[in-house]
């Protein structure tokens, strides 16, 4: 058994477009580019599926995907970092109304075990309180944790 968390956030004051948010998270120190510098995401067309892809995208070519997908209502999924760390999440969103974020890569927890609570304060810190340094607005956060 593992433990399993995420934060979901509401940023449609912020802005509409889920590419202004991603922005947001780059400012505040994340990056959608893994230590091979490959972006992990899902695809145009993926109609749910869960058919990751991993590339070496633009800047642009990422954010016009991103576009594309929010104008067609698909579920738009990143994975993103904190800074040169190995801790990371899975963005999900198909609008700014409700983005969810996966605490599941390397998940940052209190103790050393797939059963330890998760370090929220963590989470809280390097995501919720460095978005509203960036000026990203945040009207309703929802943390949820469970074992699976």
């Amino acid at each position: 058994m593992a433990r399993e968390a995420m934060i979901t956030i509401n940023c449609e004051r912020y802005s509409k477009k889920v590419i202004d948010i991603i922005n947001a998270f780059s400012n505040a120190g994340w990056t959608y580019y893994n230590k091979n510098n490959m972006v992990h995401y899902l695809p145009l067309g993926d109609n749910d599926d869960f058919y990751w892809n991993e590339d070496d995208l633009s800047e642009k070519r990422l954010y016009d995907l991103i576009e594309c997908k929010q104008v067609r209502n698909e579920l738009i999924g990143l994975d993103m970092y904190y800074e040169n760390s190995d801790i990371g999440i899975t963005v999900l969103a198909r609008d700014t109304k409700e983005i969810n974020l996966n605490l599941d890569i390397n998940r940052k927890t209190i103790e050393n075990s797939r059963e330890s609570f998760t370090d929220v304060g963590w989470y809280f810190s390097y995501i919720l309180i460095k978005l509203k340094e960036s000026g990203c607005l945040i009207d309703d956060i929802r943390f949820e944790e469970y074992t699976d």
